[in-house]
């Protein structure tokens, strides 16, 4: 009766976590998330971790099945509360680098680089009802022209049950850990407005409840001025659901529309948003925007104390049946455990973006006719790293070595660019096919100070946006918070 009554006081506690505006975890903390999702598979609870950045108030309260048992439930407040206690700082400050002896263009969703070496600054304001968050880096890049970036700044406002801001940071859309199609956090961040859910919706109805807990996200951002059509807008919608625990199903749509001497009107942007661009009924131009869609899903369940995960990814052009055409694909299954008490992680994937249509033959995954720049911000693929018609497939083991040190040990191999042509491909025209390996290893020195060091190694040297890249790549990094 005690433990019952104490559980409660500690649930109610829990939930009523000062809930701050800076509302979400990115892409980087992606390891404190994995061990969220243990917790709640073993609990028979899901949390939706198939988009990033997670709004802070969705680990408060992933969906109302969370609490199925209080031993497993203690476990998942202790490692939420953590998370919580460092992320809900009414000010925040952080100072760090990243240095690597080459450019390194193998980049995954818990990357803490993206230029070859860059020294940052942000500090950020936490309210109850907005944030504000300002960043400054200095950066050394072969392929950026500019010496400063000022990407992860944005001011956001809590409303209700939903975020709206403006600014820019950066977005994964999709299960997978290694590649997103349609939207990850490899190339810079684009500036604009966003709207999404807080920590979602239910509803008492019995048709819109069984799709479980609804989260949505939405964005209008502009792209950059040097590219073939200058400063077009990139919109983009993502939905997620979860109808039975351990399940969520997420459809998402990108839409590449205006620019200079396009058709900019509200009329042309409704004949996109509602398909009729891709169909070429609408009013305006034709073959007025670029547009991606798809579905992903992944499904966890335990095995003893082991959960087991499968996802995949489906991504294809905006068809003239409105249903994705000219489409290409990842998989991959992912192993979750304690051993000995430490927190490990398997994952193997496999990523294709190869197409080869008998209409159209290659070069049309994140190509288009008219925006010739393709699905790109500043010469990097707002999707995969491999970028179009390439075959991908890594292997990675993520653990805790003790409480201060993380290791990540991967090993891949990749035929990228296969068909070798298309002048805009990032990987150019003259690669072969190549294996590699990388180990990284993360120290957390104290409560404020993260070290981290990547090493990575090819069997080939490659061509990346033009350059020859050295085989061997050696980088570290650094963050102080204040």
């Amino acid at each position: 009766m005690w433990n019952s009554y104490f559980f409660k006081i500690l649930i109610i506690s829990f939930l009523s976590f000062p809930a701050f505006s800076d509302p979400w975890l990115s892409g980087k903390d992606e390891f404190k998330v994995k061990k969220l999702e243990y917790l709640s598979i073993k609990n028979n609870f899901s949390i939706d971790s198939s988009a990033y950045p997670i709004p802070l108030a969705l680990i408060r309260s992933p969906n109302e099945d969370m609490f199925n048992n209080m031993s497993l439930m203690n476990e998942y407040i202790a490692v939420a509360e953590l998370i919580l206690d460092k992320e809900s700082k009414k000010f925040i400050n952080e100072f760090g680098f990243s240095s690597n002896s080459e450019f390194n263009p193998f980049r995954f969703i818990d990357s803490k680089f993206k230029d070859k070496n860059s020294i940052f600054f942000s500090t950020s304001y936490l309210g109850e009802r907005f944030a504000t968050k300002i960043s400054i880096s200095s950066i050394e890049d072969p392929y950026e022209e500019k010496k400063y970036d000022f990407s992860d700044s944005y001011f956001a406002v809590v409303s209700g049950n939903f975020i709206l801001g403006v600014g820019n940071y950066d977005r994964w859309w999709g299960p997978s850990h290694h590649a997103s199609l349609i939207l990850s956090n490899y190339s810079k961040s684009s500036p604009g407005l966003f709207i999404r859910s807080l920590e979602g919706f239910t509803s008492p109805l019995p048709l819109i409840r069984s799709f479980g807990k609804l989260n949505f996200s939405f964005f209008a951002n502009q792209l950059e001025r040097n590219r073939s059509i200058k400063n077009p807008f990139l919109i983009g919608g993502r939905l997620s659901f979860n109808p039975v625990n351990g399940l969520t199903i997420g459809l998402t749509r990108s839409i590449m529309f205006g620019g200079d001497g396009k058709d900019n009107s509200f009329k042309a942007l409704w004949d996109a948003v509602r398909g009729d661009a891709s169909t070429h009924q609408g009013s305006g131009d034709s073959n007025i925007d670029n547009e991606l869609a798809g579905v992903d899903l992944k499904y966890s369940f335990t095995i003893k104390d082991l959960v087991w995960s499968f996802y995949g990814q489906y991504i294809g052009e905006d068809g003239t049946d409105y249903w994705p055409w000219r489409t290409f694909y990842l998989g991959g299954t992912e192993f979750t455990y304690l051993k000995n008490g430490k927190f490990n992680s398997l994952v193997i994937e496999y990523i294709d973006t190869y197409y080869n249509g008998q209409d159209t033959g290659t070069n049309v995954i994140y190509e288009h006719g008219s925006y010739t720049s393709g699905y790109r911000y500043k010469g990097s693929p707002l999707g995969a790293f491999i970028d179009g018609d390439s075959n991908y497939v890594h292997l990675s083991f993520n653990g805790e070595v003790n409480n201060l040190t993380n290791i990540e040990f991967s090993m891949f191999y990749g035929n990228l660019n296969k068909d070798n042509s298309g002048v805009q491909n990032s990987w150019g025209t003259i690669n072969d096919d190549f294996f590699g390996i990388i180990l990284n290893f993360d120290f957390k020195v104290n409560t404020k100070i993260d070290v981290g060091l990547n090493l990575m190694s090819l069997s080939e040297t490659l061509s990346y946006r033009g350059k020859i890249l050295d085989k061997n790549i050696i980088g570290l990094d650094f963050k102080y918070r204040f």
